[in-house]
């Protein structure tokens, strides 16, 4: 990026960055250890590839995938200085095949590559001519063990991949785009064999320049999602297709801004991440629309208050069925900006990652573990000796927090997990892959988000003497029931130990901690609004340990509004200045307590969902 922020970045595109090898070995060494707030660098687990910068070598990496043995395939092109190359790995790194096919005319670059669930492995590409124009497109399968099952090529005018899928049953889906009426977009079903199931196709308007992004598959694989936009256009396109006959169940443009860039499906909506815009600012965008009908749910537009404007590229449903999102800032140069948004379209965190470049920092992927931690790679500082731009992997924990960081020789353009849990990136010449040992550093664990499931007002000395008079149990489900305290206190005080405010204690969140771990930290969550912002109403928090003797220093939310906002106190370092054993969370012992305060003693205060996270060494 310049000073200037570009109006999307639709087609990344990588010049071929030749790094001396001394540059490797610098990004290898070790990284200071982290003070205080200072995020751990993963050790490295193992790296191959990223030697042979020549024509001998296998390309640039684009993509790779993991199979259900944990054999990671990288795709890379142009290998042996024209072809197509996929390789793969053991989980631990030993080199197990490489195929490589030639072009029938040009040099290829490599799309795309997706892994069976019976082991084979499917790559796309596309040849480009002397002139660097796109003129066909490749795709290979193979078995496990590296023996080529079929190839099909596929003869279009200026070609470009918007993804490659596939489902359970082997079969594959390729959505691209290619001149016909200007530029449109095609989706091909293609059964395990090769053979052409479907196709099916989208031209918006004549003359149109139609670009596939995108493409989705519904958790039952009974429908498939694909993405696009119109290139110098604001529209953003979204289709759904029945995946056994092809026929489509709905289709939407509509002009949300400049890109659409990635999809994901639930079992009930379609999110869509991009760039979209709201007059002439853009911003990090997702719209969520029914997967039955394609009707419009929501839309979330986010962008750091310092920026002057945003864009999602990469999506990815997290294990509990949130969404996170990565994408760029404008903040002089582009920097990293990821979101973690529930299925609301509430922003549960955003986090900005600014490497110190003086030139664009781009994440590529995005992948969320099962212990909730977003995990983002790419383009990104510092810069190594003699200004090369290196590849980095950032962890956040499930609050936003910054917890490791990973380096890799050359940029990074996808990410991809190993059986046991440690993170892999791929980028670079001669299909750099580089594994760190996250399995190996001493790990954080997380309760996750537990509600309670006891509660009780306190009687005396808390203003009414009522908490919240009107079903407390309700704060105990995210269901859009209401806990209510009405009129709440008895005078205009607004500090959060004062006797005149109503409190209530809230228990019983079955903790189940090892009985020598040692927390690291608190939050909590609050879905909350009031009948009107008069009086600048909040509530505060705090625990107990001892059963509500003791309690720590209050925590308090913004001032609430009457629309329902999640509200986040503590995180997963803030201990809330006690030192915590494991028994303190136990059902005897563990309380929180909510002082529901105002100015004057007429708010309604209303309580939609209550959930504590403990993060905890083990």
């Amino acid at each position: 990026m310049s000073n200037t922020f570009f109006p999307t970045l639709k087609r990344f595109v990588y010049s071929g960055l030749f790094l001396l090898t001394a540059i490797f070995t610098l990004a290898m060494q070790t990284h200071p250890g982290p003070g205080p707030d200072t995020p751990t660098t993963l050790p490295l687990l193992w790296t191959a590839g990223g030697l042979d910068a020549g024509n001998t070598g296998a390309g640039q990496a684009a993509r790779m995938a993991t199979d259900p043995a944990g054999n990671i395939a990288v795709v890379s092109a142009p290998a042996l200085a024209t072809g197509l190359a996929v390789t793969s790995y053991t989980p631990n790194g030993d080199f197990r095949w490489r195929g490589i096919v030639t072009p029938t005319s040009g040099t290829f670059q490599a799309d795309w590559v997706v892994a069976a669930a019976n082991g084979d492995v499917i790559a796309v590409g596309h040849n480009v001519n002397a002139n660097g124009h796109p003129i066909a497109l490749t795709m290979v399968r193979y078995t496990t063990d590296g023996t080529q099952l079929w190839r099909l090529d596929l003869n279009r005018t200026l070609p470009s991949v918007g993804r490659l899928l596939v489902d359970g049953a082997g079969n594959v889906y390729l959505a691209f785009n290619s001149l016909g009426d200007g530029q449109d977009i095609e989706l091909h079903k293609y059964n395990p064999s090769g053979g052409l199931v479907w196709t099916q196709g989208i031209a918006t308007i004549q003359l149109a320049n139609d670009l596939a992004t995108s493409l989705a598959l519904s958790p039952d694989e009974t429908e498939i999602v694909l993405t696009g936009d119109n290139s110098g256009g604001a529209v953003w396109i979204t289709a759904s297709y029945d995946t056994a006959t092809g026929a489509q169940n709905w289709l939407v443009t509509a002009p949300e801004g400049i890109a659409a860039l990635d999809v994901v499906v639930d079992d009930t909506n379609v999110y869509v991440t991009g760039q979209g815009n709201v007059g002439i600012q853009t911003y990090l965008s997702v719209v969520a629309y029914d997967r039955a009908s394609g009707t419009k749910v929501w839309r979330t537009d986010t962008r750091p208050a310092d920026s002057t404007g945003g864009a999602g590229v990469r999506i990815s449903k997290a294990p509990d069925g949130s969404l996170a999102v990565t994408g760029y800032a404008s903040r002089g140069f582009l920097d990293w900006y990821t979101v973690a948004l529930e299925t609301t379209g509430a922003i549960r965190w955003s986090a900005v990652r600014d490497g110190g470049l003086n030139t664009d920092e781009i994440p590529r992927s995005v992948l969320v573990l099962e212990d909730g931690t977003t995990v983002v790679t790419g383009r990104g500082g510092p810069a190594l000796p003699g200004g090369f731009i290196q590849g980095v992997t950032a962890g956040y924990s499930p609050n936003g927090t910054l917890l490791w960081e990973a380096f890799a020789a050359q940029e990074t353009r996808w990410l991809t997990t190993l059986p046991e849990g440690n993170v892999c990136a791929t980028g670079g010449y001669d299909a750099l892959i580089t594994c760190w040992d996250l399995v190996g550093v001493p790990q954080t664990a997380h309760t996750t988000f537990l509600s309670p499931s006891a509660n009780a007002p306190h009687t005396t000395n808390a203003g009414d003497n009522n908490g919240f008079q009107s079903r407390a149990g309700n704060a105990y489900k995210n269901d859009l029931s209401f806990a209510v305290d009405t009129n709440s206190g008895t005078n205009t005080n607004t500090s959060c130990t004062n006797s005149g405010k109503d409190k209530h204690t809230f228990s019983n969140y079955n903790f189940t901690l090892p009985i020598n771990a040692q927390a690291q930290g608190l939050e909590v969550r609050l879905d909350a609004r009031v009948d009107s912002t008069a009086g600048n109403p909040l509530m505060c928090i705090e625990f107990s340990w001892d059963g509500g003797i003791t309690w720590t220093a209050a925590k308090s939310t913004p001032p609430l509004t009457s629309s329902e906002v999640t509200y986040l106190l503590g995180n997963t370092t803030d201990t809330w200045g006690h030192t915590w054993n494991s028994s303190d969370f136990n059902n005897e012992n563990f309380r929180l307590r909510i002082t529901n305060v105002a100015s004057n003693s007429s708010r309604d205060f209303y309580l939609e969902y209550l959930a504590v996270n403990v993060t905890y060494l083990p």
